[in-house]
């Protein structure tokens, strides 16, 4: 086969790589058969290790927040609401990092959701019960949360929030009546 020829098929190929008209791994394996191995284009993993701990550290900081609300609460002598302001902050880095992981398409998008509701919890189960410090009302929160996982999980068909919930609402349902 021509020069020009492989060069415009290698050209055509990349063009699908970049608008995603076929998946990554069907374009390397067609670069690397035209151009014998020599042109496979595979940008992607020239930062691959930056790329690789800087994700690690973000989940690693992500997996954090939790030991870090139950630390500011029970472990610190700051005010109420200075405790909630701090709790409120970690709340909004673990939704900002559900919306990140969504807009990439990733994985760790369901570590940033499971961290957000149990800080979530935390956060309205301390506030009602330090707060408020009605017992019907604090019941009545972590009722409303075992269902809210349960409708999400079921919403957005994930599993292992649908098994949350519902045996969360078991658990307070046992805890209620017996």
């Amino acid at each position: 086969m021509g020069n020009e020829r492989k060069k415009v098929i290698v050209d055509e190929i990349q063009y699908w790589r970049a608008h995603q008209l076929l998946p990554k791994e069907y374009c390397d394996f067609l670069l690397a058969l035209y151009t014998e191995g020599e042109g496979t284009v595979n940008n992607e993993w020239k930062g691959a290790p930056q790329k690789l701990t800087s994700n690690f550290f973000q989940v690693f900081l992500l997996l954090l927040l939790l030991p870090i609300s139950f630390l500011v609460i029970y472990f610190t002598e700051l005010s109420i609401p200075m405790q909630l302001s701090i709790l409120i902050i970690l709340l909004a880095f673990s939704y900002w990092s559900i919306l990140r992981y969504k807009e990439k398409n990733s994985i760790n998008i369901h570590i940033a959701m499971i961290v957000f509701l149990l800080i979530l919890f935390l956060v309205t189960v301390y506030a009602t019960k330090e707060l408020i410090g009605l017992n019907w009302l604090l019941q009545s929160m972590i009722l409303f949360h075992c269902v809210l996982w349960g409708f999400i999980g079921v919403k957005r068909k994930l599993y292992y929030l649908t098994a949350s919930g519902i045996i969360g609402c078991i658990i307070w349902s046992i805890y209620i009546f017996f």
